[in-house]
């Protein structure tokens, strides 16, 4: 008798209840045609466990299998790795506690993995706004993210875990895991990095979003510029392994010349448009941020925005 399979859905989150309980309500409404069974697991990394009663209450209305636990190191592998050390599934999604799934994300994902018979598939990621944002934002396309064709056969640099089903062997046959020195950002990638170079393979299933809330604590300028600073640092880390001494030398030139024009460019976009200002005040940002990770300079060490 062969047995069902099994995904489990795991959830980080900090300091989101609402938009917890929203995706936990959708996730009740995924649609399974009675080819798998799934469970979830919140791992809540705020140490007083601020999304309990959320959780709690919940699952006892929805009659979700929910596995609640606390990580009390407040960084994203650590809450990641917590997870999966949880996860009694076959398989293993990962979607952040800010997205919503529609009823036929988890199923897409499972048949395009046996379709295309791969370890692991990634869907793609659109902004949600609940309101209408700053014509600034919307132009500056800061909450958009790339979308490949069904079946593209993914590269570690396209890759995140924000909307991720993976055969649960990946982590295991491999003794696998999320790379607890990347705090702010950029484990994921790591991860991928390390499971490509071991053969494993991953697709990209354009039919399976999920929306991301993009709140209004997101619409100021400073987030983006901090975020840029964070993404660029850990850019560096994530490829510091492939560079030669050459590369590493190409790779400061190219920073150095990159922040000059943006630099000498800011002034005259800002005629243009504050969103035109914005992104080269954001690429500014990453540049600088890579060059100071060159000679061990982090200027944000803690992701709290």
């Amino acid at each position: 008798m062969t047995l069902k399979d099994h995904i489990s859905v795991c959830i980080p989150t900090l300091y989101r209840s609402q938009l917890l309980g929203l995706l936990l309500r959708n996730l009740a409404l995924q649609e399974t045609r009675g080819l798998f069974d799934f469970s979830v697991v919140v791992v809540d990394n705020d140490a007083t466990g601020s999304a309990r009663e959320t959780v709690m209450r919940l699952q006892e209305e929805l009659g979700l299998d929910i596995t609640y636990s606390i990580e009390p190191e407040q960084t994203i592998p650590a809450a990641r790795n917590h997870a999966l050390r949880l996860a009694r599934g076959n398989y293993i999604g990962i979607i952040d506690d800010d997205e919503i799934p529609p009823q036929h994300w988890l199923i897409t994902m499972y048949r395009a993995i046996r379709t295309f018979n791969v370890d692991g598939a990634l869907g793609p990621i659109h902004p949600f706004f609940k309101e209408k944002p700053p014509k600034w934002l919307l132009k500056s396309r800061f909450c958009e993210r790339p979308v490949y064709h069904t079946g593209t056969l993914l590269h570690w640099d396209q890759t995140r875990t924000g909307n991720v089903l993976l055969k649960k062997e990946v982590f295991d046959k491999h003794n696998l895991c999320f790379d607890p020195n990347f705090k702010t950002g950029g484990s994921d990638r790591e991860f991928f990095k390390h499971a490509i170079r071991v053969g494993c393979k991953f697709v990209a299933v354009e039919e399976a979003p999920v929306y991301e809330v993009v709140p209004p604590e997101r619409w100021k300028k400073s987030y983006y510029l901090k975020r840029a600073l964070v993404n660029g640092y850990n850019s560096y880390k994530n490829s510091i392994d492939e560079q030669s001494g050459l590369s590493q030398v190409r790779i400061f030139l190219r920073s150095i010349i990159a922040l000059l024009l943006y630099t000498m460019a800011g002034p005259f976009s800002a005629l243009l448009g504050s969103h035109l200002l914005m992104d080269m005040l954001e690429r500014g940002c990453n540049h600088l941020s890579r060059l100071l990770a060159m000679v061990g300079i982090e200027l944000i060490k803690k992701r709290n925005f």
